[in-house]
C-alpha cells in the first residue's frame, strides 16, 4: 500500500488540429469594378485600369514538414480581356512562417498558386493584415476583336487554401 506524500503528478496531452482558413477582407466591398479606361490616341488599345483594396486574412497549422499553398481560378474566362493578379508578401499583425507570393498570374478556369510553401501562421484579421492583392484588366491583343462593350462582364474569382 502506497502512502500519500508532499508530492503529486500527472500527464496533459496537449492535442493541437490541423487548421486552414482563409477569408477575404475589405475595406469598402468585396465585389471589385475594374472600369477599362478608353484609349485617347486612335490605334492604342484601352487602357489598363487596377485594384489593391483587397486582403486575404489565413489561418494555418501544418503538420511538422508539411506546407500549404493559396491558390486562385476564376469561373469563366471574359471575351478578349486578361484578369491579372498578384500578391504582396505578407503583411500585418499576424505570427508564423509565410512562403512566398508567385509572380503576377493571368487568371484562367484551372487552380495556379498564388502563394507556396505556408507553414503555421495567423494574418491577423480585417484589411492591411495578410497578403494583399493586385488586380488589373488589360486587353488581351491577340484577342482583341472579341471584346465587346457591355455594362458589366463579371467573373468569380475563387481562393482555396490547400489542405
Amino acid at each position: 500500500m502506497s502512502k500519500d506524500d508532499g508530492n503529486g503528478s500527472h500527464n496533459i496531452r496537449i492535442v493541437i488540429p490541423k487548421v486552414a482558413l482563409l477569408d477575404i477582407e475589405s475595406e469598402n466591398s468585396k465585389n471589385i469594378i475594374l472600369k477599362m479606361t478608353p484609349s485617347i490616341e486612335a490605334g492604342d488599345p484601352i487602357q489598363v485600369n487596377i485594384d489593391n483594396s483587397i486582403w486575404l486574412n489565413v489561418t494555418s497549422i501544418v503538420n511538422s514538414g508539411n506546407t500549404r499553398n493559396i491558390s486562385v481560378k476564376i469561373d469563366e474566362p471574359i471575351n478578349g480581356i486578361d484578369l491579372n493578379v498578384v500578391s504582396n508578401p505578407y503583411s500585418g499583425s499576424g505570427f508564423g512562417s509565410w512562403g512566398t507570393p508567385n509572380t503576377e498570374l493571368t487568371l484562367t478556369t484551372n487552380d495556379q498558386t498564388l502563394v507556396g510553401g505556408i507553414t503555421n501562421a495567423i494574418s491577423g484579421h480585417g484589411p492591411y493584415n495578410g497578403y494583399n492583392l493586385k488586380y488589373s484588366a488589360k486587353s488581351n491583343n491577340s484577342n482583341y476583336g472579341e471584346i465587346t462593350s457591355t455594362s458589366a462582364d463579371e467573373v468569380t474569382v475563387t481562393y482555396t487554401l490547400t489542405q
